[in-house]
């Protein structure tokens, strides 16, 4: 019985007819050469990996040291702010900003009514994100020498016209 059902499971996978492969394969070119959203992910990771195996003596992510610089750099603590500043939804940067919590590095706060939510960086997290400022710096000079990193800033804001509700 049970050969019998794993037979019965097993379908043939269809293959488009073959006349359109061509034209499948051919589209299919054309979009891997020129997707946006590819080139920026690959970018993406590049970058990426390249902060990471610089910062990795810090303890902090790219992502970490990024969240961390703009609490630092702003005034303005509530959660709303911080989500506009780094492009972030609120669910996404909550998340981040809990692993960030568990290591004593932010603190986390509801005001008032509990509508409005406030982080900060702690001591602890006041002089982690101080030690990592220079090994960014450094990681950031290194970068800077290979690639435009204006670019990337130019890129940041000229694609903000696509942001969704925007």
């Amino acid at each position: 019985m049970q050969l019998l059902y794993m037979h019965l499971s097993m379908k043939k996978v269809r293959q488009p007819p073959r006349d359109r492969r061509g034209e499948l394969r051919e589209a299919a070119a054309f979009a891997a050469a020129e997707c946006a959203g590819s080139f920026v992910r690959l970018a993406a990771r590049r970058v990426g990996a390249f902060l990471e195996n610089r910062l990795t003596p810090t303890g902090l992510t790219p992502a970490q040291f990024s969240l961390m610089a703009h609490m630092a750099a702003s005034q303005d603590d509530s959660l709303g702010a911080l989500a506009k500043r780094t492009g972030l939804d609120p669910s996404t940067l909550t998340r981040n900003l809990q692993v960030l919590a568990r290591q004593g590095l932010v603190e986390i706060a509801i005001q008032g009514d509990s509508r409005r939510k406030l982080a900060w960086l702690t001591e602890i997290g006041v002089r982690r994100l101080a030690f990592a400022l220079p090994v960014w710096r450094e990681a950031h000079a290194e970068i800077s020498a290979l690639i435009d990193v204006g670019l990337t800033r130019s890129l940041a804001e000229s694609t903000a016209i696509l942001e969704i509700g925007a």
